[in-house]
């Protein structure tokens, strides 16, 4: 499973600020929202669902990373989005590290295996700390499609 059949360029981020984990979790969806994957009205459905998944533990996986993924009944399609918060923020990460780069799964929840398929696919992907390092340095979000799309090839 790629990436970059979820991923469209328009739904990274590149230059995003929030203080604490609850304000990137909406900074996200926002962006999410102004780009014309999710209608405004589910914006609020989605946070919950997003907090209620961080209840069960963080996201945070370390290294500056998190993976925050919420499914509803109101998400018509997976999706993916990817956030650049280069001030960093506090997010309760097991290592305690700021955040500075979130991938943001979000989908139906009839769609369970292709969830955690593309959790673990981003998983896979962020192992690779040289393309870490490419995407945490772009300065543009084509740039950093490209550097998935290029990894993903090989």
């Amino acid at each position: 499973m790629k990436i970059t059949d979820f991923l469209t360029k328009e739904m990274i981020a590149v230059d995003l600020k929030a203080e604490g984990r609850k304000n990137l979790l909406a900074a996200m969806v926002d962006h999410i929202i102004a780009q014309g994957g999710l209608d405004a009205g589910r914006r609020e459905v989605l946070l919950a669902k997003l907090a209620e998944r961080e209840s069960m533990g963080s996201t945070g996986i370390g290294g500056g990373v998190a993976i925050p993924h919420a499914s509803g009944e109101n998400l018509d399609k997976i999706l993916v989005a990817i956030g650049k918060f280069p001030e960093g923020v506090e997010y309760d990460a097991i290592d305690g590290k700021p955040v500075n780069l979130a991938f943001m799964i979000v989908g139906p929840e009839r769609e369970p295996r292709a969830h955690l398929q593309l959790l673990a696919a981003i998983v896979r992907t962020l192992r690779n700390k040289e393309l870490q390092k490419n995407i945490l340095e772009s300065d543009s979000p084509e740039e950093i499609f490209l550097s998935l799309a290029r990894f993903e090839k090989n």
